[in-house]
């Protein structure tokens, strides 16, 4: 239902770590708690940081004024993102005016931490130029420590953006220098835990707990609180969702403590959100309910309007779970108040997941099947939104990088003085150009090749398909017409014989004398002729239901529910939307209704059910049919075995009307069979 919450740090500079107090929600961030705790810090350090301000206007020093520089931007980054850019410029103004490399990578340090909320490619390319410059100087502290700083950051960034590979290579990276120059730092901590988050992300939980386990035994040797709080929090986390809950929650408690002792109003929350989670997961759902009140409380108190519209969402889901369908309906609206729908999100897909569910267990099963229906879209979505996401990102740095790499090329080319070198690159680019121009040629040579060859494998296949389908057609329609004609010869040829002989005997009846005997052994003929007569036509309806020629599918298929209610073998309810008034063309009426004939017929040889449902729908081009039934049920595995001449015949019509087939069942719960025509 949910993925492990998580609580990045962001390295900065000269600075302890920025707590991110997020938490994921199917990959979803959500900052409000971050938010009110950044602006506690700042209110909280006004003095010390206008102190810092009158210092900087004083100072002579250039190192001492570009080291609180960077000490000053980094602390009001998220407050005062104009005063910060300012304070970047004036480090990059002092590091080209006395020419000091190291001064440079401290802009280029501050200016991507800037960057890092909305333009990650941006700060991608500044973290890449400060670690080149960094990377210069092994023996300066400052340096080392800003180099590991900025390896966690861009794992952050391509963490964010889905690329958890990338991330992990740079939080190795950070990793192998910190053991080469700090192998005691407290850091270590967070960069094991954000380790951890990255692969619980991936479902990866071994290696996850390795790394939060590594992050809490780093926090225990450290004297800050926050950080073991946070590991605690993170190794708890891991071991819920690696299924070793007791344990986890074991730890969760003990990280809430810290929490409450130290008013860190973020773990308090993400620590019962985790619990309502692992509830969930192992269906104690009134204990699931039970915290996620607790944090619907919580975010109230804050006024978190998407925390508020998801939590009550979560309690419906597991009120949908203890079939308490009303409740949920009702905490399902109360969530819609505050949650924004206009567009696709995980949210939004939970909200029609659980009405679904609502409405089945209200009997509502149109509705029911509507919101399921949304809910394959909404997914579709969403997987198609994260893949344009994770695309866009790697499009931008490529573009980004490109553009770089033109400037860089420009910077080379203006040192470039000498004639001769000149025309060498002029003849090399020419060469370049040449080259990639007949690579171009043969690889569009080459598509093109392939793209024929593909268009005439794609024709050879429909031309099969096509005759795989008038195969089909010919099949159906041939038992059709016979099953036509041999109603008519029945209905109209032997009928007639039949009746005729029948008006015979009664004439007969009249003009002849009988004994007693004679005259009961005639009555007792003329019953049997009657008998005969009417099974003749009984055949000759189902054959081909006069209902179905005269007045059309729906009446037919009323007619057929009726008949079978009559006889008592099973209770159906039929019902049509959309078809009043409306032709449907009697090759698809015809087949049809041999379908739902087949399936009915099915339903009581083999379903032991005692009622069932008959659904038609009509509507924008689309024409569905549904028949549900309440028996046994059975695996729909067996179907790709089984030879039954029944299943097989209803395929072939569906085909033949190419149409959609989707079967359902499971032992015990039924079965469901639903037909999708587009027209």
């Amino acid at each position: 239902m949910r993925k492990f919450l998580s609580n990045f740090k962001l390295r900065t500079e000269n600075n302890p770590p920025l707590n991110l107090f997020s938490y994921m929600q199917n990959f979803k961030y959500c900052l409000f708690l971050f938010l009110i705790i950044s602006q506690n810090i700042a209110f909280s350090q006004n003095s010390f940081l206008d102190s810092l301000r009158t210092k900087i206007q004083v100072e002579k020093n250039d190192t001492e004024k570009v080291r609180m520089l960077v000490q000053l931007g980094n602390r009001i980054r998220t407050t005062d993102t104009i005063e910060s850019w300012q304070h970047q410029k004036e480090i990059l103004r002092i590091a080209r005016a006395t020419g000091n490399e190291f001064f440079l990578g401290q802009a280029y340090f501050l200016a991507a931490t800037l960057y890092i909320d909305k333009q990650p490619f941006q700060a991608i390319t500044n973290y890449e130029k400060a670690i080149k410059i960094f990377s210069k100087y092994p023996a300066n502290r400052r340096a080392t420590l800003s180099l590991s700083s900025a390896y966690i950051n861009l794992g952050l960034i391509h963490y964010r953006n889905g690329d958890s590979e990338t991330a992990i290579y740079y939080y190795m990276k950070a990793e192998d220098n910190y053991m080469k120059n700090d192998p005691n730092s407290a850091d270590l901590a967070i960069l094991y835990s954000n380790f951890s988050i990255v692969y619980g992300t991936i479902n990866k939980y071994d290696e996850a707990l390795i790394y939060s386990r590594k992050g809490l035994d780093r926090a225990r040797k450290g004297k800050d609180r926050i950080n073991l709080m946070n590991a605690l929090y993170a190794h708890g986390g891991n071991l819920v969702t690696a299924k070793r809950g007791t344990e986890g929650l074991a730890v969760l408690d003990s990280s809430k403590q810290m929490a409450i002792e130290m008013n860190q109003p973020g773990i308090i929350y993400s620590s019962d959100f985790m619990k309502a989670m692992y509830y969930y997961n192992t269906k104690q759902y009134r204990k699931a309910i039970e915290y996620y009140t607790n944090c619907l409380e919580f975010a109230k108190k804050y006024n978190s309007t998407p925390d508020i519209g998801n939590n009550f969402l979560n309690i419906a889901g597991n009120e949908a779970e203890l079939k308490l369908a009303r409740q949920a309906a009702a905490h399902l609206d109360s969530s819609a108040k505050y949650l924004d729908f206009s567009k696709p999100s995980v949210s939004k897909q939970m909200y029609f997941e659980n009405y679904a569910e609502v409405y089945k267990q209200l009997g509502n099963f149109t509705k029911a099947f509507a919101f399921k229906d949304s809910v394959g879209v909404i997914k579709e979505l969403l997987y198609q939104e994260d893949n344009i996401k994770q695309l866009e990102f790697r499009q931008a740095r490529y573009k980004y990088e490109k553009q770089q790499d033109a400037i860089n090329q420009l910077e080379i080319d203006k040192q470039i003085q000498a004639l001769t070198i000149h025309h060498k690159n002029t003849l090399n680019y020419f060469l370049l150009a040449s080259a990639i121009t007949l690579l171009i040629i043969s690889l569009l040579t080459y598509r093109n090749i392939k793209q024929k060859q593909k268009l005439q494998q794609q024709r050879i296949s429909e031309l099969e398909t096509e005759k795989q389908l008038e195969a089909a057609e010919a099949v159906v329609k041939g038992e059709e017409q016979e099953r036509t004609r041999l109603a008519k010869d029945l209905h109209d040829g032997l009928g007639g014989m039949l009746s005729g002989i029948k008006y015979s005997f009664n004439t007969m009846k009249g003009n002849l004398v009988m004994t007693p005997e004679n005259h009961q052994a005639f009555e007792r003929s003329m019953d049997m002729l009657d008998s005969s007569i009417r099974e003749m036509r009984r055949v000759a309806h189902n054959m081909m239901p006069e209902a179905l020629v005269r007045f059309g599918l729906d009446t037919a298929l009323n007619d057929f529910c009726n008949d079978i209610n009559q006889s008592g073998a099973l209770k159906i309810n039929y019902q049509s939307i959309g078809l009043e008034g409306v032709a449907i063309d009697q090759t698809v009426a015809i087949t049809l209704y041999r379908i739902v004939q087949e399936l009915i017929n099915n339903t009581m040889k083999h379903a032991e059910a005692t009622s069932a449902i008959v659904q038609i729908t009509k509507s924008n081009g689309q024409l569905s049919v549904t028949v549900e039934d309440d028996g046994k049920g059975f695996d729909t595995n067996m179907l790709k075995t089984n030879k039954g001449i029944g299943w097989i015949n209803i395929q072939n019509r569906v085909e033949f009307l190419k149409g959609k087939l989707d079967i359902r069942s499971a032992i015990g719960e039924g079965t469901s069979v639903q037909i999708e025509l587009y027209f």
